[in-house]
């Protein structure tokens, strides 16, 4: 049997290690992430909702940008 390569980044490796939402963050980040996410479940409910309209914002900001051009 021929031996198989590992594949991807091994977990451990580099400096973001901690998670949420499905992505790898620096500690200061993630405390960040999870901080901002504490105070917007109050308005928002959950993160699905927030997620949903931070990309509302931000789509708006970008038309902005474009209009101005």
């Amino acid at each position: 049997m021929e031996r198989r390569r590992k594949r991807g980044r091994p977990l451990g490796s580099g400096v973001k290690n901690y998670r949420t939402l499905g992505c790898r963050f620096t500690e200061e980040e993630y405390l960040l992430v999870l901080e901002s996410l504490k105070k917007l479940k109050k308005e928002y409910g959950s993160n699905n909702k927030i997620i949903f309209n931070l990309f509302k914002r931000y789509e708006k900001t970008l038309r902005e940008k474009d209009n101005k051009m």
